[in-house]
């Protein structure tokens, strides 16, 4: 695939007004103290809603067996879940889904850790307004520019080669309005349409001394140092083989998850070519699972499998960046406690979230559990005690060492980290 005119801008939103002046090599770019010791952010979105009571559930919760009698885990049976240890809650039994295994063997390496009841603290059941909301960093109002955008420019992170990727075809909202995204869902678009005599010609436009000429001249000097990294010929070509590390298994297969391993694989090859990155997005659909859902086969159990043997993947793939990189896992919202009657489940309210690294306290569960009775319930939904973003300020502020939570996070309120991931807290400004 080559770049499109309109890709070809979006790469060319490089950070030009600050390294226009980058060179051609990797062993030219420059870094910081700060920005050496700081963790690589990356941040995985399941988009649709992902159905957290079935991903990590509470068997034994009477309400919730009662509310599902057909599409629920069990703690017993042929296909029962994963039983999880230090849970949250009084006496509650919660198990991973039975797919989920690689993410069992993660959290029991301590790697993992999973915060239940987390989400957006106003109600939102429209997938693309609680999106938006989340991705904004306001559950109150819609911003102008997302909470990744204002954290890379409260550290002042838009530096390097690529200090910024999505690995999806579009820009997600979480970094709407930064200068320094490269949207490239694979390596293999990275680079100008045409044949290698384009290149020359197109760096002869960008000479001058405007926003706009350094700006496409740090947009060729980034395909010519990544494409060099790869391999090949700025203009295109054949990519090599990619060989993850620490016998990393991607699953390639389409699933109803699209190409998670693709996207993944996308981000270590960045990450390893050290060329800046401080933040990486990728964001994977087919959770909104009103209809067939199943349990432990179907749509959702192949959709967990994916993200469960990508992910550990990706973990042990980064064995040799384990120490900078922390990833976590969001959705916009979970799923009702109560089936219903297409083998699905509808738009409810609080959900999982998930945190992976060598730097996570991990091997345990986090955040306020008081059940599923009907006085705990949130208009008969999983209520949010956990309002996401300190989940988020906790990894900036720990792992990003950024204290500035007001700026990234309008209207937190006081932060309250839940000791997720190692590193200390500073002043919040």
């Amino acid at each position: 695939m080559t770049l499109s005119r309109r890709e070809f801008v979006i790469g060319s939103s490089l950070t030009a007004a600050y390294f226009a002046g980058l060179g051609t090599q990797i062993g030219s770019v420059a870094f910081g103290q700060t920005s050496a010791q700081r963790d690589i952010l990356v941040v995985l979105f399941l988009r649709g809603a992902m159905d957290g009571l079935n991903f990590c559930a509470p068997v034994n919760d009477p309400q919730y067996i009662s509310f599902r009698p057909n599409l629920r885990i069990r703690g017993d049976g042929t296909t029962p879940g994963l039983a999880l240890a230090n849970p949250i809650g009084t006496g509650v039994d919660f198990r991973l889904h039975p797919s989920a295994q690689p993410l069992l063997d993660l959290y029991q390496a301590n790697a993992l850790a999973i915060a239940h009841a987390t989400g957006l603290t106003v109600p939102n059941r429209s997938h693309f307004e609680a999106q938006g909301l989340m991705e904004g960093g306001n559950p109150n109002a819609r911003q102008v520019t997302g909470w990744l955008t204002r954290y890379l420019t409260t550290i002042g992170g838009q530096s390097g080669v690529v200090p910024s990727l999505a690995a999806s075809s579009n820009l997600p909202s979480s970094l709407i309005g930064s200068g320094s995204t490269i949207a490239m869902p694979n390596v293999s678009g990275f680079a100008l349409p045409g044949d290698s005599t384009i290149f020359t010609p197109m760096q002869s436009y960008y000479t001058g001394t405007t926003q706009l000429h350094r700006t496409g001249a740090t947009a060729l000097n980034a395909l010519q140092t990544v494409n060099a990294a790869l391999g090949r010929p700025a203009t295109g070509g054949t990519v090599p083989t990619y060989a993850p590390e620490g016998g990393a298994v991607y699953a390639q297969a389409e699933t109803q998850s699209g190409t998670l391993g693709s996207a993944l694989i996308t981000i270590a090859r960045i990450i390893k070519m050290e060329v800046g990155l401080q933040v990486a997005t990728l964001d994977i659909g087919g959770w909104d699972t009103h209809n067939n859902q199943g349990t432990t086969t179907g749509t959702f159990a192949n959709n967990v499998d994916s993200l469960a043997r990508n992910l550990m993947a990706f973990y042990n793939d980064m064995t040799r960046y384990r120490q900078r990189v922390t990833l976590v896992v969001m959705s916009e919202f979970g799923r009702r406690i109560q089936e219903n009657n297409s083998g699905g489940t509808d738009h409810g309210r609080a959900n999982v979230m998930m945190v992976l690294g060598a730097n996570v306290n991990g091997g345990r569960m986090y955040g306020n559990w008081l059940g599923l009775a009907d006085r705990f319930l949130d208009g008969g939904d999983l209520a949010v005690t956990t309002d996401y973003r300190q989940v988020l300020a906790e990894i900036i502020m720990r792992r990003g060492q950024n204290p500035q939570l007001n700026a990234v996070f309008p209207q937190l309120g006081t932060y309250r980290p839940l000791n997720i991931v190692q590193g200390s807290d500073l002043p919040v400004v």
